[in-house]
Order: structure tokens, then sequence, then C-alpha cells
């Protein structure tokens, strides 16, 4: 089986481990591409990957996983951080930010593709929300940064409201709410 180059030995691993296949962390990239045949058949299927076949392609392709380098990585966050600040001074065109309206639209196309980073997605609803903005610009994110994230929104929405109520000399009642 083929699995692309662009997959990295720990994203083979936390995919298989999502999907109910342990392997060992010991093993090279190598060996765990040489004996994937024999990790297929205890693999379960969900709604993204439905089948033997929609996992081979899904190896096919490039990993949709950023791995940017240092240098590009400080190129992508300086645009995004332009972008943040561009929208924190209310879209204002000078010379210190963007002298045109083609200018952050260049910035956010270049960036859009680094969704998995924070800033980044800042960024791209901050364009977003802009009235200079041409297309509704969507970040790329990867599988696991948007399952995390929907796991965070998860724990983030529930609430535990309490009530005490004690009894005092002095008062007849205290109520307090947390």
């Amino acid at each position: 089986m083929y699995i692309d180059k662009t997959h990295s030995k720990k994203d083979i691993i936390n995919l298989f481990r999502r999907h109910g296949v342990l392997i060992d962390n010991k093993l090279t990239k190598g060996e765990i591409i040489s004996k994937i045949e024999l990790y297929l058949d205890k693999f379960k299927y969900n709604d993204k990957l439905k089948n033997l076949s929609e996992l081979k392609i899904y190896f096919k392709k490039p990993s949709i996983k950023q791995r940017p380098s240092q240098l590009e990585k400080i190129d992508f966050m300086f645009r995004a951080k332009r972008i943040i600040k561009w929208y924190k001074n209310d879209y204002i065109l000078n010379d210190e930010n963007y002298n045109s309206i083609d200018d952050p639209y260049n910035d956010i196309m270049s960036i859009y593709m680094f969704g998995d980073f924070p800033t980044v997605r800042r960024a791209c609803r901050m364009y977003n929300a802009s009235p200079f903005c041409k297309d509704h610009i969507n970040p790329i994110i990867s599988d696991s940064v948007e399952e995390e994230m929907n796991n965070n929104k998860i724990i983030k929405k529930q609430f535990l409201y309490s009530l005490k109520i004690k009894r005092d000399k002095e008062n007849p009642f205290i109520i307090t709410f947390d």
C-alpha cells in the first residue's frame, strides 16, 4: 500500500489509535508501512473514513497537516499579526500597514493554509469581518486540530449551576449562587 511521504510516523500512529488500532511507537515509519496490511484488519471505520478504499485514497494524498519551517512560520505569523493589527485599527489603509485593498487579501491568501495555528484562524476571522473582504476565506484545519477544537467547545458549553441555602441566627436565610 502506497503512503505519501508527507504523512509522518506520528500522524499514522495517531490515525490508527483514533480508529482502535494500537501501533508500537518504537517501530520506524518504514516498518509500520511494511506491516500496515496487518493493522488494516482491526481498523474501525467512521463517518470520515468509511471503508478501505477511502483510507487508501487518504494515504495517497499529501497530508493536510502543515509543518512549516522556522522561516515560513515567522513569515506567516508576521502576516497574520499584521492583519490583526489592521483589524484593531478599524481597517485603516495607510503607509504603515496596508496601502491598498489588495494587500490584506494577498496576505490572507498566503497564510490561510496554516489553519492549525490559532493566530491564522483569528486573522482569517478578522479579515472576513472587514468591509474590504473580497472573498470569504476559511482556514484549512487538519482533522486532529478540528477534533480538539470540537472537544474544547463541548467542555466550554457545560455549566454547573449551584445554589446554596444556609440558615443563620441573625439572618433567617442566606442564598448564594455560584
